[in-house]
């Protein structure tokens, strides 16, 4: 039975890239709740929305390479553009390697304009036992 849609991260269209990076697509409808209270007159995804896609892409396609990967920290986040009710992102993460940490980069867009960028620290539970 496949999992009822997720309205917080609504990730879709998981793949591996010829380049090998993990990616996701993401649609925010005006009813999402990301957008209440942010802002009544002018609704944007906020930052921390955003953070959490690139987080549940990273987890979800490890878990799809037997992989158990826990998020350590981000560093050098930036975010270029605003992310307004309907559009869709193209979350996009650099494979963990093989080892126990890595310091992966990550970028959103939208239309193939950065949206944010930056790094996540990264620790794999039990390497190697895939």
């Amino acid at each position: 039975m496949p999992a009822p849609p997720d309205h917080w991260l609504p990730l879709e269209k998981p793949r591996i890239t010829s380049e090998g990076r993990w990616e996701s697509k993401a649609r925010f409808e005006p009813e999402s709740g990301w957008f209440s209270g942010h802002f009544e007159e002018f609704a944007l995804l906020p930052g921390v929305a955003l953070l959490a896609l690139v987080s549940e892409t990273l987890k979800r396609q490890a878990a799809e390479n037997e992989r158990i990967l826990d998020l350590i920290g981000y560093s050098r986040v930036r975010f270029r553009r605003l992310v307004l009710p309907g559009e869709e992102l193209c979350i996009s993460v650099a494979a963990m390697p093989n080892g126990q940490e890595a310091k992966l980069d990550f970028q959103i867009t939208c239309q193939d304009k950065l949206v944010a960028h930056g790094f996540l620290k990264v620790r794999e539970e039990n390497p190697g036992k895939a």
